[in-house]
């Protein structure tokens, strides 16, 4: 397996556990100082008890809504040594109640640690839908 195969196979599986509710599964591939600028929260998520506060508010958030469809785009991911970074389009689809959907452009910066990579920064911003009309 490539270094870009395995960084695509921790992406897949860090979205995997959040489907499946599973914040232990969302935190395994994150290293323990890993940041985070999460879609729906304005703050800079940092460390352990943080991601865990917020792991709890968005499980809520998330069972509050119907049925979560997502789709990740074909991320492009560069290597340089033991540092690795990927950038692809998430495309999600919450059903009623609360119905929610977009498009959301991601960066996730990653390291080598040992044979496996770790997430040590992921950022997520809506993607624009073109510039605003002047005058």
């Amino acid at each position: 397996m490539t270094d870009r195969d395995s960084i695509r196979a921790v992406i897949d599986g860090m979205f995997q556990a959040f489907l499946a509710h599973d914040p232990a599964g969302v935190d395994a591939p994150l290293h323990p100082d890993c940041t985070i600028w999460d879609l729906f929260v304005p703050e800079l998520i940092y460390g352990a008890e943080q991601r865990a506060a917020f792991h709890e508010a968005d499980r809520e958030q998330s069972m509050a809504r119907g049925p979560l469809t997502l789709d990740i785009g074909d991320p492009v991911i560069d290597v340089w040594g033991d540092t690795g970074l990927a950038r692809y389009v998430l495309t999600f689809d919450y059903q009623p109640p609360n119905a929610i959907a977009g498009r959301v452009r991601i960066t996730t910066v990653l390291r080598r640690s040992g044979e496996s990579w770790q997430i040590v920064h992921h950022h997520e911003g809506m993607e624009p839908t073109g510039v605003p009309a002047v005058g």
